[in-house]
Order: C-alpha cells, then sequence, then structure tokens
C-alpha cells in the first residue's frame, strides 16, 4: 500500500456522449442545475422535497414515523393489559373459585366447548403475539445505537450492529436501558409460561358404583348388608358400603342391557353416567356362600386416576405375563364380547367370571357437562406483568430518542447528513468528504475471533451469486443452529416418550392411528403421570401450568433466533439492492422527510413479517393443542346432575399427534431456514459484502458523497464509484452513496477505495488516543 496522501475531495463528472461537452459543462457546471439532488432546486417543482413544506408533512408520513410507531405499540400493549385485567375483575367477582383459584364460566354441549376452547386459544395466542411484538419493537429500539454511541466505538476502534436486535450492543448502553431492555425480556418470558393456561377446557366425569352379582341375583334371599362373602368389597367408610348395599334393592328398576351394548356404555370411562350391577352366568349364591354379592366398588373414587375407571371392562383380557399395559379401548372390548369376562380381585374368590348382562341405572347426558374454566391466579398474574409491560415500553416512548439508528436507512441518512469525521494517521482532521487515503480501522469480537474493518484501495471482485448465508457470520450460525439442535432434543425426546407410551398401551401410532387421536383431544390413553400427576391443590396446579407451557419459551427463543437470521439477511438484501446506480433508492428510516420512506416494521418488511406472525402464531397453538391441561369435573350417577366439587382436578393430558406435528414444524422451520438462506442469492457482489449491512463502520466508510451532495440523505441514493479527478496507480474513485448523476456501478477489477472486513491476526485493540497503533497494523492483520 502506497504512504498516506493529503486526502484531495475533487472528482471528475462523466459526460453524456450524446451532448456537446460545452453543453454538460455549462449545464452542470452551473449552481442551478447541480449534479446531485438539491432540496433547492427540486423543491422548486415538487413541494415535498423540502422537509419544511406542509405538503411534506401529510398524514400518512406522521403515521409512519418512529414516535408515532411507538404509540401504537402503547396503544397495542395498554389494549392487552386492560382486557386481560378487566377480565380477571369480572370472572373472579361474579364466578365462585375452588381452592386452585378455577372458576368455571360456561358448561355445555361438548362440541361447542371444544370450539370455543379452540377460538379462545387461538386469540389468546393472537393476543399474546401483538403484546410480545410491541415488546419486541421496544427491545430493538432499546439496542438501537445513537450517533453519539457509534462516534464513540468508532474512537476506540470497535463497531456497533445497525438493524438487528443486537447483544453486543448492550454493552455500549446506558444502565437505565440496559434494565428496561432485562425487564421486557424477563417479562416476555414468564408470560409464554403462563398465557395459555388462563383458559382451559374440561371434561365430565362420574363417580358411579358398580357391582357383580350371582347369576340368581333376582331370587336370592340374603340382603347384601348382611352378606357373608368375606372381602366382597374393599375397606370403605360405612357410607361408602351403604352405597354398594343398597344397589341390591336399587336394581329391581334397573335396564337391561345385552354384553355389547354394557361395553359400548361402560368402556369409556368419561361416558359412563350410570350405577351398574353385572351379573355373571357360572356362579350362584349357592357357590358364594350364599350371598349374591360377588364384588361391589366405587368406580372413579380417586378422579385424578379417571383413565383407569375403565380397567375392570378388560383386565381378564390382559396377559399377565407382559409388560404391556394395554389400554381398554371400544375395538379391543368388542372383539372380547361374547366371552366377556370379569376378574374378581378380592379374597377368597379370585377368579375370572364369565358375564351374562348387566343392569344398568338412569343416565344423564355427559355430552351437556363440557366447561370453559378460568384460572384467576393465572389470569392475574399476565395481568400484572402485561402491565409491567406496558409501562416499559411506556418509558421507551418517554426517552424520546428519535436519534437511534434502527435501520440503516437512518444511519445512512445520519453519516450522509454529516459525515463521520476521523483524523489521519499525521493526526490532521479530516471532515469526511471525498477520498479516504488512509486505513479507516475498525474492530469487533465475535466470539474467540476479532475482525477489522478498512477502507483501502482494492480489486472489486464480485461473485455472480452469493447465498444469503453470507450475510451472517459464521459464528453466529454456529449459535444459532447449537441452540436449535440443543433445542430439538427435548422435542424429539418427547415425541418418542408419546409414541412408546401409546404404543406400549396397545394404540396404533401409524398415520391414521395419530390421525384418530385427534388434536388437542383428551384421551384416557395419553395422560403424563409421575410427580405432576395429582392436581387437587394451588401447588400441584401450578406445577402442571408450568410444565404444560415450558414449550411455549423453547418456541419463544427459536422464533428469536429464527427473527434475528433472517433479519440480517434481509437488512443485507437491501443493502446490496443500493448498489445499482441505474435506479435510486430512497432510504428506508424509522422517522421520514422529504423523499424518504417510511417502515413500520424496522427491518422486516411486511411480506416476511406478517407470514413469520401467523407461522409463530400458529406453532404456539399447535404447542398449546399438543400438552395441555385436562380438567375434569365430576359428577355423582344418575340423572340428577348432582356436582361433587371436592373431587374436582386437573392433569396433564398430550396429544401424540400434536407432539410430532410441533416437532415436525419446529424442524422444517429450522431447516426451511437453510434451504432459504441457500436459495436466496445476492447477485454481483463480493461474498464478503452482504455481511458488512449491519456493520456501522462499513456504513460510515460508504457514507462519503462528494463534494456538494449535502442534502444526499433526503433523496433516493444509490451505491457506486466517483472517479478521483487525478486518478492514480493504486485507486481509481471510491465507494460511496450519493445522489450523484454520474455514480458509476463498480466494475469487475476495478481498484478503488470500499470497506474491506478481514479477520485479525492477534488480539491487538486500538487505544482510547486513536487509530494510529492499528493503523500500522493493517497491512499483516487482513486477508
Amino acid at each position: 500500500m502506497s504512504a498516506p496522501r493529503t486526502p484531495r475531495y475533487g472528482h471528475t463528472m462523466f459526460r453524456d456522449s450524446t451532448l456537446p461537452n460545452s453543453s454538460v459543462s455549462s449545464l452542470l457546471g452551473s449552481p442551478e442545475y447541480p449534479p446531485y439532488a438539491t432540496t433547492t432546486m427540486l423543491s422548486r417543482y415538487i413541494p415535498e422535497a423540502n422537509p419544511d413544506h406542509p405538503r411534506a408533512k401529510s398524514l400518512l408520513r406522521k403515521l409512519s414515523k418512529r414516535s408515532t410507531v411507538l404509540h401504537i405499540q402503547i396503544g397495542l400493549a395498554l389494549s392487552v393489559a386492560a382486557l386481560n385485567t378487566a377480565f380477571w375483575i369480572w370472572a373472579t367477582a361474579t364466578h365462585e373459585l375452588d381452592p386452585r383459584g378455577v372458576g368455571t364460566l360456561f358448561t355445555g354441549n361438548c362440541r361447542m366447548t371444544a370450539t370455543i376452547n379452540t377460538v379462545t386459544h387461538l386469540i389468546l395466542n393472537g393476543l399474546s403475539t401483538l403484546f410480545l411484538g410491541a415488546a419486541n419493537y421496544c427491545m430493538q429500539i432499546l439496542v438501537a445505537p445513537t450517533r453519539a454511541n457509534l462516534d464513540s466505538a468508532h474512537a476506540l476502534g470497535e463497531w456497533l450492529e445497525i438493524g438487528v436486535l443486537s447483544f453486543r450492543n448492550l454493552r455500549k448502553l446506558k444502565r437505565f436501558k440496559i434494565l428496561l431492555y432485562l425487564v421486557l425480556g424477563i417479562v416476555s418470558t414468564l408470560l409464554h409460561l403462563v398465557w395459555n393456561s388462563t383458559l382451559f377446557a374440561s371434561i365430565p366425569f362420574t363417580i358411579f358404583t358398580g357391582a357383580i352379582a350371582t347369576s340368581d341375583l333376582q331370587w336370592a334371599a340374603e340382603r347384601w348388608d348382611n352378606s357373608t362373602t368375606s372381602g366382597a368389597i374393599r375397606t370403605m367408610d360405612l357410607n361408602d358400603r351403604r352405597m354398594i348395599f343398597g344397589l341390591q334393592e336399587r336394581a329391581r328398576n334397573f335396564t337391561r342391557l345385552d354384553k355389547v351394548s354394557c361395553l359400548k356404555l361402560y368402556v369409556d370411562p368419561l361416558k359412563t353416567t350410570s350405577d351398574i350391577v353385572i351379573v355373571a352366568q357360572n356362579i350362584t349364591s349357592s357357590q358364594n356362600n350364599g350371598s349374591s354379592l360377588l364384588q361391589g366398588w366405587i368406580n372413579g373414587l380417586f378422579s385424578d386416576g379417571w383413565e383407569y375407571a375403565n380397567f375392570w371392562v378388560c383386565d381378564a383380557e390382559t396377559p399377565s405375563t407382559t409388560d404391556v399395559t394395554r389400554y381398554c379401548t371400544l375395538d379391543w372390548a368388542l372383539s372380547f364380547a361374547d366371552d366377556w369376562q370379569l376378574l374378581t380381585w378380592e379374597a377368597p374368590h379370585q377368579q375370572a367370571l364369565a358375564v351374562d348382562y348387566c343392569l344398568i341405572g338412569e343416565q344423564a347426558d355427559n355430552s351437556n357437562r363440557c366447561g370453559i374454566h378460568f384460572s384467576s391466579p393465572a389470569i392475574g398474574f399476565v395481568s400484572i406483568f402485561t402491565w409491567v409491560g406496558f409501562l416499559v415500553i411506556v418509558f421507551v416512548v418517554r426517552l424520546k430518542d428519535d436519534k437511534a439508528m434502527a435501520t440503516i436507512g437512518d444511519a445512512i441518512a445520519s453519516y450522509l447528513e454529516h459525515p463521520e469525521k476521523v483524523e489521519a494517521i499525521d493526526g490532521t482532521p479530516n471532515d469526511g468528504s471525498g477520498r479516504i487515503q488512509y486505513p479507516f480501522v475498525k474492530r469487533s469480537l465475535s466470539c474467540s475471533s476479532g475482525y477489522k474493518m478498512a477502507i483501502m484501495p482494492t480489486p472489486w471482485i464480485p461473485s455472480r451469486s452469493v447465498t444469503w448465508f453470507r450475510a451472517v457470520g459464521r459464528g453466529t450460525w454456529i449459535m444459532t443452529y447449537t441452540v436449535f439442535m440443543i433445542g430439538l432434543i427435548p422435542l424429539f425426546a418427547g415425541v418418542i416418550f408419546v409414541l412408546i407410551s401409546v404404543s406400549h398401551q396397545g394404540v396404533a401410532i401409524d398415520i391414521s392411528g395419530l390421525w384418530k387421536q385427534g388434536l388437542g383431544k383428551v384421551n384416557g390413553f395419553a395422560l403424563i403421570q409421575g410427580p405432576w400427576h395429582h392436581g387437587y391443590t394451588f401447588n400441584e396446579f401450578t406445577r402442571q401450568v408450568l410444565l404444560t407451557n415450558g414449550l411455549q419459551i423453547l418456541l419463544s427463543f427459536v422464533y428469536l433466533l429464527f427473527n434475528n437470521i433472517v433479519t440480517r439477511q434481509l437488512v443485507a438484501d437491501e443493502w446490496t439492492r443500493l448498489l445499482s446506480t441505474e435506479e435510486k433508492k430512497p432510504l428506508r428510516v424509522s422517522a421520514p422527510r422529504s423523499f424518504q420512506r417510511s417502515t413500520y416494521t424496522l427491518s422486516i418488511p411486511f411480506k416476511y413479517s406478517i407470514p413469520m406472525v401467523i407461522l409463530f402464531t400458529l406453532s404456539h397453538w399447535l404447542v398449546s393443542q399438543a400438552i395441555f391441561i385436562v380438567q375434569t369435573t365430576v359428577y355423582q350417577s344418575g340423572a340428577a346432575n348432582i356436582p361433587v366439587p371436592n373431587k374436582n382436578s386437573s392433569r396433564i393430558g398430550f396429544s401424540a399427534l400434536g407432539v410430532v406435528l410441533v416437532f415436525t414444524t419446529v424442524t422444517l422451520m429450522i431447516f426451511g431456514l437453510l434451504v432459504h438462506s441457500g436459495v436466496r442469492k445476492y447477485r454481483n457482489v463480493p461474498k464478503s459484502f452482504p455481511q458488512m449491512a449491519t456493520c456501522s463502520a462499513a456504513i460510515s466508510a460508504v457514507c462519503r458523497p462528494p463534494e456538494g451532495d449535502t442534502d444526499a440523505y433526503l433523496f433516493p441514493v444509490s451505491m457506486g464509484v466517483v472517479k478521483y479527478e487525478r486518478p492514480n496507480l493504486d485507486s481509481a474513485g471510491w465507494l460511496t452513496m450519493s445522489t450523484y448523476i454520474d455514480l458509476r456501478d463498480p466494475q469487475k477489477g476495478l481498484i478503488f477505495d470500499q470497506p474491506v472486513m478481514g479477520k485479525v491476526h492477534g488480539n491487538v485493540k486500538p487505544n482510547k488516543e486513536g487509530l494510529q497503533d492499528t493503523q500500522r497494523l493493517l497491512p499483516n492483520s487482513i486477508y
């Protein structure tokens, strides 16, 4: 590299060959027709060119300003917080709560309840997406650096990131901003743990009395309360024993059912509503010490174990030598209906009894006993933390940090309006408007690898196509997909667990079998056992809620990392498109003026942001249908519709189909991002150029327009090469953003001053006194 020379700011204009040289000189050389876009000239014809003109301050412009968008975020957060709080107060004040703080909003038809539950969770996920989207917007604003942050970082030989949710920028923020950022992150995480469990559906379960009687039940003389059969009923209190003994008299008015009808009615514990007496065909009272009572029990006495309430139906058909506990399904039960047997489990008559027929009491309609419930503590938790999030968003707005650079358009506009001042090696100040003949060095740390960015004469070596992979650093890719793979481990383990659990109960796990099990549907064979089995108390219910929503947190991290990658790629796409000098583009900024474009979604355009919001909203809903709270509302047997509230409980249910779909969806998103990154291309740019898009130093380096182009930040610009007035051997010009009409596209092999990013050999950090030491190391540090 040649020794540094005194900067020259002149340039040679490329003339149009269709006009005489004298015409070009007279027109473009005159102050009235400069070769750049100026407010003075254009505002004569287009009043909007002057940012101070009333026509430049339209309603649309006002609505698109960052301050307006932030107030919209306040409105969204306020609406969600107020809606949650109003519902919490109303529901708690007007509905009775059980010891867990659970109340009932609605009881009715189960199909209608299922529909309401599905729609309700879609609404919940929509509200949470809106609120968390507002929080995410404010978090990105908080980490967006100001010009003062960038100048400070550049003076120390460092650079910050523009247009992305950057953790590296946190170290340059004020403590109050860091606090707000952390609070929003914590609030978002905690809300994901609870939000989907604020409302949930319930299923009805009936506690009924059952007995097995001898074939001569109708004419046996002995009363059951004087039964001589030892162990005919399990150890129970006096009231339960009376309920069993009372069946003998009531059975005279019971309805007789054949074996097939009886199996259809009692094989599903959630459909059974009546007491039952099962009459055996191969034993009489004379063979049972004169008693017609062979067995008696209260079915569902422990309502949190309702999935076992039908095991007596199929127990005799389950081999004792197998490790598989087959779940009693209707298809299986009907297969042995003709030879249906029951096992008695109490001594001294532990034997298989052939069933003759059943006698059943009055029935109720369980299809109209489903309910929609709310958790008052959960809704209160969500209400409190949405208000906390709302207050933080208000603080973000009150910061009035309009100078924070949330998009690369903000940074480009700032550097075009006020090009960065740097010092040459000899300490001579440079106002930044023109050629930089000395290295402009930057350094950042990415994991353990350092990078330097310099402006130096370098050949332009574009590639015909560069994949979107290049927009993201290798360290970011490795970190992101390491987290993705770690996140897929519990999801994959969950798939294996649910498939093994279901198959061990004899339920088919092929595509047809999974589809039959349904999405979000409660099945007795699809309940989680272990420490989370019981849900009677507030603490037990809270543990169930946290476990149920754990996957929501995982999905949120997937979204943040996914969003980070896509944002960087889209920022790089915006950056590389500025290289087309044939079509100058207005800068997309968060507070537009003159011809600048507005932005409503910071760095992600609507064509990406809307599908992503929909995709992840549906994904969160899918998680809520894959693992969920199963609330049981318990009733007494018979048609009287008498609830037993002290027996109400909750379990954690899962849908094997839902778990498989969640794993499949997340896997497709993760690997779809790789496919998308490989298919999409940046055209005719150097391989390292897309990655510079978020680098503040690179942006500053190409924002040195020719002298006189002072209003470029207000008008459409492009990035191209401006020739030096007196070209030399080491450089033909410099790369810059400008409105200059003869800005030229970079040509392959042409040497001109441009930003170059390279890896640092060693750990050399510029001191606070300037860049001199680092500049001297540059020739040996960049490759």
